[in-house]
């Protein structure tokens, strides 16, 4: 297909702004996170894991999360899917929500089923650091759930 010159300028200079606006990095670098999350001697599922930075950071800066799968494992997302977190300190937050019915739709948005100290950073003794490179934290171990 041929263009005119203008056209193709045009297509040119929007394909310059895609690809400028979606390389450029404009964050703190992210390293890889997993882990996994058990309740006793269970794996726990569609539990929330977040981080809490301990250090200093931009308040731009979302912070870390992830949802367990079937078998409590996870992997951190700060500013894309499973691109782990920014190095440093963290502590770490977990909650397991009770499934509540909207409609026809069930969400776990409900009370948390964990004991409150692992919902809250300031009494949370979860903690982990993010290095250069992969981070396998160990499994954090909560008690049983009901």
């Amino acid at each position: 297909m041929k263009f005119p010159i203008s056209v193709r300028g045009l297509l040119f200079a929007v394909a310059l702004v895609i690809l400028v606006g979606c390389g450029g990095q404009d964050h703190p670098r992210c390293f890889p996170v997993r882990g996994q999350v058990l309740a006793g001697d269970r794996p726990l599922a569609e539990a929330t894991v977040l981080l809490h930075p301990l250090f200093e950071s931009a308040p731009v800066i979302p912070r870390p999360i992830a949802r367990t799968d079937a078998d409590g494992r996870f992997e951190i997302s700060t500013f894309g899917t499973h691109d782990g977190a920014p190095p440093g300190e963290y502590a770490i937050t977990v909650e397991l929500r009770e499934n509540r019915t909207v409609g026809e739709e069930v969400i776990r948005d409900g009370r948390n089923l964990l004991p409150s100290r692992y919902s809250d950073a300031r009494q949370s003794d979860l903690r982990c650091e993010v290095v250069a490179g992969n981070n396998d934290i160990p499994p954090l171990q909560l008690p049983n759930v009901p």
